[in-house]
């Protein structure tokens, strides 16, 4: 078999993530490699010149947005590869519709394929025939265990337990026994209600009702000094999530038809529809690599009837989801812009909270829409827990902006400041390093541990399956907090070893760019003032803003007339 001169043989490897287990990239090219010499060896002199490799390493093999996989695609386009090799079929793809979209690409550019593990090889009619086979059987294998998990939920639907976890404000969990259609005796949980959360709960689906929206109802628990179980201000995010959690509404047949016209599906029988106990929802939310968990669409809910007395009437926990929705475009309508410089990096020296600017009426005489900065809490709290003056917005960014002009050739004390704010020692920044690599090495076996805990739930008794979900629960909130430790260590380390970069950095932005700073758009503008200030205070008189390890204090920002904002 001869090739067309200059094309390649292409291997391809890829794993989801380190994991000190399984076949590592390096060892899936050399097995790969070890094929391609045995079989072609005879063709080409020197046949380890003709092969290039594209590797994926932390990217799952379930859609084909991995980069060096695309870059294989683009060679294939170009017509530079006669031949693509894995390690084995799922490395390519896990997805049957992907995959056969690939084995026509195959096709149509003279493509031949191999799998060392399976012994596929498309250069034979046995062999392509073999290869959709396989992927066909792989994809209903991975359909059946998707199956096999809703069917679980199902039957955790029967028997209307809380699967473990933080319970919802107004509930504790307790165990209890019970007797299965077996005569089988059961340990599962139930949510029992805490008497002054449950009041709690009234309370925010009455204000709601009066109120007519969630800002107002979060300005009236600010200014009552109502708070969350843990102590902090409810925001409107933790109150939508109350108010569309399906546990508070009592279980009769308006619930339960609500839900079923939104798409979920229902398990009840007529007998637990008694107005007295309340919903629970499964399957509401799913986990996504690397970042929070996000909330299922309703349509994917499963509502059955739990063990817990419900809290809310059908009539008023419908009506609250109905006025919710309503308000949905006004609660998150889109900022009209303005031309503020500071916002984000600007607080309120009283209580720490950020200054957001809000727009006027009025315009200045450049044209520019006047605006102000005012701080959050005060606005949110309506003046009661905060009583910061507003500061002029136009005004104030000048001045921050004058003040780091005259720093057109930074004096000695910022250099100093500067350099010694970023000076590490060696020892300093070894030790560190050693501290990273055995973070990463627990959050690694921490991702094992949950590999395999999810994947027992599919078979787990009844009776540890709330001890198995607290288990996935407590490694998850681990691995959140060493994931934020790995973080702030890589970038201690990466600000100590770039600490000559970072002088000069900040020289030359302000020696050389802030005399353009005028003829750049907003976006540009920001991004230069984040560079060379960390943050801002403002008392509502004065602002103190910070640099590179100095501060400059900038005082009555309406103009330096003495005079304070109304």
């Amino acid at each position: 078999m001869i090739f067309i001169n200059g094309k390649l043989l292409a291997i391809y490897s890829r794993k989801s993530k380190f994991t000190g287990k399984g076949e590592s990239i390096k060892n899936q090219i050399d097995k790969c490699k070890k094929q391609l010499i045995f079989k072609y060896g005879s063709v080409y002199d020197n046949i380890e010149d003709q092969i290039k490799t594209y590797s994926d390493e932390g990217f799952t093999g379930y859609n084909m947005d991995r980069p060096e996989f695309q870059r294989l695609l683009k060679d294939i386009t170009k017509n530079k590869i006669k031949v693509v090799i894995v390690y084995k079929l799922d490395r390519i793809s896990r997805n049957v519709t992907d995959f056969c979209n690939l084995k026509d690409k195959f096709t149509k550019y003279n493509i031949d394929f191999i799998s060392v593990t399976e012994h596929f090889d498309t250069s034979t009619p046995l062999g392509n025939a073999m290869l959709m086979i396989s992927s066909v059987f792989a994809q209903l294998e991975r359909d059946t265990i998707a199956e096999r998990v809703r069917d679980n939920m199902y039957d955790l639907a029967k028997t209307g337990r809380w699967l473990g976890g933080n319970t919802p404000l107004g509930y504790t969990s307790e165990k209890i026994e019970i007797i299965d259609s077996d005569d089988k005796k059961r340990k599962l949980y139930k949510l029992v209600e805490i008497p002054e959360e449950k009041k709690v709960i009234e309370l925010l689906w009455d204000k709601l009702r009066e109120l007519k929206g969630i800002h107002k109802l979060e300005s009236y628990l600010m200014q009552n000094d109502i708070r969350t179980r843990n102590g902090n201000y409810f925001s409107r995010f933790s109150l939508m999530n109350i108010f569309k959690n399906p546990v508070y509404a009592v279980a009769d047949e308006k619930t339960l038809q609500f839900f079923q016209s939104m798409g979920a599906d229902v398990y009840a029988n007529e007998k637990d529809l008694d107005g007295k106990h309340g919903l629970i929802a499964y399957n509401k939310r799913h986990e996504r690599k690397g970042k929070a968990d996000i909330e299922n669409d309703v349509s994917d809910w499963i509502i059955a009837v739990g063990k817990h007395e419900g809290i809310i009437s059908s009539d008023k926990f419908i009506e609250s989801w109905n006025l919710l929705i309503k308000n949905k475009d006004k609660r998150f309508r889109r900022p009209q812009q303005n031309e503020s410089i500071l916002s984000g990096l600007i607080r309120c020296q009283h209580c720490g909270s950020y200054m957001r600017p809000r727009l006027r009426a009025t315009y200045n005489s450049n044209g520019k829409r006047n605006f102000s900065y005012l701080c959050e809490l005060k606005d949110k709290s309506r003046k009661q827990l905060c009583q910061c003056k507003n500061v002029d917005g136009l005004e104030t960014d000048r001045l921050v902006i004058q003040k780091i002009k005259e720093l057109t050739l930074p004096t000695d004390k910022f250099i100093k400041s500067l350099k010694d704010s970023t000076n590490g020692k060696p020892i300093e920044i070894s030790r560190k390093q050693n501290e990273l690599q055995r973070l990463k090495m627990v959050y690694s076996n921490n991702k094992i541990k949950l590999e395999k805990l999810i994947n027992k739930l599919v078979e787990v008794d009844e009776e540890i399956m709330s001890d198995v979900t607290n288990q996935i629960k407590k490694i998850k909130n681990q691995n959140s907090e060493t994931e934020n430790q790995i973080k702030e260590l890589e970038s201690n380390i990466t600000q100590k070893n770039d600490q000559t970069t970072i002088v000069e950095m900040a020289t030359n932005l302000i020696n050389n760019y802030m005399k353009y700073f005028d003829n750049l758009d907003l976006i540009d503008k920001k991004t230069l003032i984040r560079t060379i200030i960390t943050s801002a205070l403002c008392d509502g008189e004065n602002v103190c803003i910070n640099l590179i390890g100095s501060s400059l204090e900038n005082k009555n920002p309406r103009g330096g007339d003495g005079r304070s904002y109304p």
